[in-house]
């Protein structure tokens, strides 16, 4: 079973190339068309967010119930459904002239996310791979860390030969005429109960997904897991005005911000090579402190400091290196039975707060006069995230060592 012989890559390569498309084309494409639809339609920034923000809350409390679904065996299904969805909301998005229709169209490709996003990938991988699902996850990372990198500049491109409504029917042809058809034809149907295989009906949702919400280690995870998504998902819509108070200049601050995306592909890539002899959990220590130590290192920077490229650096490779870790290490830790469960029950939280992350950044300024409390925040939190993860390691240790009178977890 670990023969790379018997890796499906085309099956692993398809889906990572949905997932790619699907992040480029909802997620990241969606910043370009801010400014041509307040120049044609005199919506502002904030409402456009709002409702951008809208679809990243709806897609936090789809999480539970599509990981459910995939777990039952509907992964075909699920995101098969969740590409059509997005296609046909994003040309209707390019036909939209009322802002309340706007907001429902976001509120729907807020349920597309959370059927095509890493998260349901992951747990199809699961579901298909096996105990080879945790080369196949980290190909998807690997894979899905480019999607900023071909669709911004598409996007752009687009942008400039066409309209940006026609733009949008370009983007959903993405989903219908690849992302559709890969989940169609590569994932599996959904499987049969092996204790009534000729009954038809799906196989029972395991009973252990519902047994990690009393573990202790299980909400400490979420905490570092929320922790660790408010720095990722908040700091970089600040980062370049942050670096710009700090004294560095603009070019500075765009080169230190470009860092991040290959920094986030570098992290993974080494997470890759070191995870079989260094082990998950150890790599999980060292990407929360490479957090650490760079927000320690960034106030210590003299304005204009080239080593504001470290800071970058290790920015991006803990933000990246941590994406494989949420995905792998919950299975170690919690066991692997209800895998898309379990990764729902984590990305709910992530997502509801990484969806408030900039505006509370921005919030935190405006109340400070400064970029200082972010980065003091940004500081604390990489600390706390750090420490509720040793927190985890340690009630598993408990657990797995009963006379250890440290056993707290469930």
């Amino acid at each position: 079973m670990s023969s790379s012989a018997r890796m499906p890559w085309a099956f692993v390569s398809a889906l990572s190339l949905s997932v790619l498309i699907s992040y480029g084309t909802i997620f990241y494409a969606f910043a370009l068309f801010i400014d041509p639809m307040s120049q044609e339609l005199g919506w502002g920034k904030s409402e456009l967010t709002a409702a951008y923000s809208l679809a990243l809350a709806t897609s936090a409390f789809c999480a539970v119930p599509v990981g459910r679904l995939i777990d039952l065996g509907y992964g075909r299904a699920v995101m098969t459904g969740g590409s059509v969805l997005a296609a046909v909301l994003l040309a209707l998005w390019s036909q939209v002239e009322s802002y309340p229709v706007f907001v429902l169209i976001w509120a729907g490709l807020g349920l597309s996310m959370s059927s095509v996003f890493y998260e349901p990938g992951f747990a199809v991988l699961a579901s298909r791979l096996g105990f080879l699902a945790r080369r196949g996850i980290t190909f998807m990372t690997l894979v899905g860390g480019f999607a900023s990198t071909v669709f911004i500049p598409l996007t752009h491109l687009l942008l400039e030969h066409l309209h940006w409504r026609t733009a949008l029917l370009v983007l959903a042809a993405f989903n219908l005429l690849i992302c559709a058809v890969v989940h169609a034809v590569a994932i599996p149907p959904a499987l049969k109960s092996p204790s009534h295989p000729t009954s038809g009906e799906p196989r029972p949702l395991p009973p252990s997904a519902r047994h990690v919400l009393f573990k202790a280690s299980f909400w400490c995870f979420v905490a570092s897991s929320v922790l660790q998504g408010l720095i990722a998902a908040g700091l970089p819509i600040h980062l370049i005005p942050l670096l710009t108070e700090q004294g560095y200049s603009l070019e500075m601050a765009v080169i230190a911000f470009s860092i991040i995306g290959p920094a986030q592909v570098a992290g993974r890539m080494t997470m890759a090579v070191g995870e079989r002899a260094f082990g998950l959990k150890s790599i999980g220590i060292v990407t929360l402190s490479l957090g650490v130590l760079g927000f320690g290192l960034l106030p210590l920077l003299p304005a204009g400091s080239w080593l504001v490229a470290v800071f970058a650096g290790l920015f991006g490779a803990s933000n990246g290196m941590m994406t494989i870790v949420r995905a792998l290490l919950p299975p170690e830790l919690f066991g692997r039975e209800s895998y898309g469960t379990v990764q729902g029950m984590i990305a709910m939280p992530v997502r509801l707060t990484t969806a408030a992350a900039p505006f509370l950044f921005g919030a935190l300024w405006a109340w400070w006069g400064s970029y200082a409390a972010v980065m003091i925040l940004c500081l604390a939190m990489s600390f706390c995230s750090l420490g509720f993860f040793l927190l985890v390691l340690l009630l598993q240790t408990g657990r797995e060592n009963p006379e250890n009178p440290l056993a707290l977890d469930g």
